[in-house]
């Protein structure tokens, strides 16, 4: 993977891209919150040789640790600008929890664009789905995570996520590059800009919806239910694997991406 940055309202945003001349599609992925890039390593060693791939760190996290939190109307605003950069004009989306709102405003704003939607161990946009309760919990979520020591913070959260042990070891790994404060950062204005930006979209391309069967962040199993049924798509249930499915299970996690990458209209 080539390491690229690029420049947006004077902060620099940092991104990852393997492309080939002779590739047609393009993958597109975007990460979990708390986490970076790299969470995608093992679709990176299956697809690499097969799909032009793009990663990116958004805001306040990985090498753009340091940028500014905008919107995520601005990270979809992001992902754009690396694919005019690129001279790429039509992508298949991946996003895994939060890169899967991302991805859901990106593919709202610049559906000409988008020719299928990955929504990996995340949750759509619309209000109807949440209850009160659930928007109370999104909103102090930051509060109760300062209750825990820096350690044990980051040993709960990545045991929360994972059913094996790469993927547990993957997410301390990834903590190692965030102190404490970065976390309460990233759980405090990613999870209040939800709130403030949540509405009811309209995805025009193909879905797919993948969540692990062991996945207990919220209350992702029971809305990926109702998401693919409100949207008459495909919800693949994924076997020993929590809510980072694509690492605790990637082998197949990657056979479902390939299919769908072949063949969007027939899932």
């Amino acid at each position: 993977m080539q390491h690229k940055t690029l420049e947006y309202q004077k902060n620099t945003i940092h991104y990852y891209i393997s492309k080939k001349e002779n590739f047609s599609n393009t993958l597109l992925f975007a990460h979990g919150l708390t986490a970076d890039y790299s969470m995608f390593e093992k679709q990176v060693e299956y697809f690499k040789d097969k799909i032009n791939i793009i990663l990116w760190d958004m805001p306040l996290h990985g090498k753009s640790k340091n940028c500014d939190f905008f919107s995520y109307n601005d990270n979809s605003d992001i992902m754009y600008n690396i694919l005019k950069e690129e001279n790429i004009n039509y992508v298949t989306l991946a996003g895994m929890s939060m890169g899967g709102w991302t991805c859901q405003f990106f593919a709202a704003k610049y559906h000409n664009m988008v020719s299928g939607f990955i929504a990996i161990d995340t949750t759509p946009l619309n209000y109807k789905y949440y209850s009160k309760l659930d928007i109370w919990l999104i909103k102090h979520i930051s509060f109760f995570a300062k209750l825990f020591p820096e350690n044990m913070l980051k040993k709960s959260m990545a045991k929360s996520i994972s059913k094996t042990k790469y993927s547990y070891e993957k997410m301390i790994d990834i903590y190692q590059n965030y102190t404490k404060a970065d976390i309460i950062k990233q759980l405090d204005m990613y999870y209040k800009q939800f709130i403030i930006e949540n509405k009811d979209i309209s995805i025009k391309c193909p879905v797919i919806l993948i969540a692990g069967e062991y996945d207990n962040t919220g209350k992702v199993l029971l809305y990926s239910k109702q998401w693919a049924k409100d949207i008459k798509s495909h919800l693949y249930i994924i076997k020993n694997a929590a809510h980072f499915s694509n690492a605790d299970n990637y082998e197949e996690v990657n056979n479902i991406i390939e299919k769908f990458m072949k063949n969007k209209n027939a899932l």
